[in-house]
């Protein structure tokens, strides 16, 4: 988080979260504080998800429009953690601190557990085929979606801070922010139709989604925006192999995305079509997202924060310098 709004966060504001949604605030744990305050906590014994969006953040219509969305998800079949409202009837709770504020919404505690990154038989087969239906799923109910108000109208991609590169990155990536900047010229030449273009969540990970006997709950929509459906196809790929194989060889990497891949797409296409020329532009999402990534960690983190991070920064740097994606998914013709 940065220091700018951890200055602003306090007890104070976290208990007057919980108790506009009814949590006790002594059963409060926190899960997490990159882009938001996220809490687990129980109401009449049952656990929860309690987060607190700061507005500069995202404004309280952004969030609205998100759980909107969510709603509609969970109205259409797509297995998510749903928002639920507090006890002044509201999905979305303004916590005021100074001239800003704090964005307290509530969410279901979505069934299972994560995937256990230190298990190599993780994520399995059954998991993969149905990580890619889940998406599959979302992708064709969107495509039928439409805010209530034009003011939930949730961003379009390229709409985000995080595309001004030059905004985050240090002088002596220049070179760094021309290739970004030569990646969204690519993407306006890309098509958008209803079938290929839409609300998508854009960051469905494992670090997103709960497993319960096979059946997978995605949660965190935090980021969702008007984005080519490849992306998120893309993010699966992308995440589960910089997880999984941080230290092997390319080609062990390139060897694992093809099974990961195939597996997805069966599930995938269970749900939804998606054009073949798609998916032979996931090579460009992949690219674009190793640039955003890097974008991510120079606005979340000082130098010394970067520090910590220099192996997995210099990987991305590199592959960003020689415009070449994570994983290779064509196989390698043989002389």
């Amino acid at each position: 988080m940065e220091r700018e709004i951890e200055l602003q966060f306090s007890n104070e504001v976290l208990s007057e979260a919980a108790q506009r949604f009814g949590m006790s605030a002594g059963s409060l744990k926190r899960l997490g504080d990159f882009e938001n305050y996220v809490y687990e906590g129980e109401i009449a014994g049952v656990s929860y998800v309690l987060r607190l969006t700061h507005s500069s953040h995202r404004s309280t219509n952004m969030v609205l429009g998100e759980l909107e969305w969510i709603n509609y998800l969970a109205e259409n079949g797509v297995s998510v953690a749903k928002p639920l409202h507090s006890t002044s009837g509201k999905l979305a709770e303004e916590i005021p601190v100074g001239e800003e504020h704090f964005i307290a919404s509530l969410f279901q505690k979505a069934k299972g557990r994560l995937l256990n990154r230190t298990n190599p038989a993780e994520p399995t087969r059954e998991v993969i085929i149905e990580w890619g239906r889940t998406i599959g799923r979302m992708h064709r109910v969107t495509k039928h979606f439409e805010p209530s108000e034009e003011r939930f109208r949730r961003p379009h991609w390229f709409e985000d801070d995080l595309m001004c590169f030059e905004q985050y990155l240090p002088k002596e990536d220049k070179h760094i922010v021309d290739i970004g900047y030569s990646l969204l010229e690519y993407a306006k030449n890309l098509p958008r139709s209803r079938d290929s273009y839409g609300l998508i969540h854009t960051d469905v990970h494992s670090g997103n989604f709960f497993v319960n006997e096979g059946k997978i709950t995605v949660f965190d929509f935090d980021d969702c925006s008007y984005q080519w459906f490849a992306s998120d196809i893309a993010i699966a790929l992308y995440y589960t192999i910089w997880r999984k194989f941080s230290d092997q060889q390319q080609s062990e990497k390139d060897a694992y995305a093809r099974e990961f891949f195939q597996d997805f797409m069966i599930g995938y296409s269970a749900e939804n079509s998606l054009e073949g020329f798609w998916l032979n532009e996931l090579p460009f999402f992949l690219k674009l997202r190793d640039i955003t990534l890097y974008a991510v960690f120079h606005k979340k983190f000082d130098q010394d924060g970067l520090q910590r991070y220099a192996k997995l920064l210099a990987g991305i740097r590199t592959r960003v310098e020689r415009e070449v994606p994570i994983v290779n998914l064509r196989p390698q013709e043989r002389g």
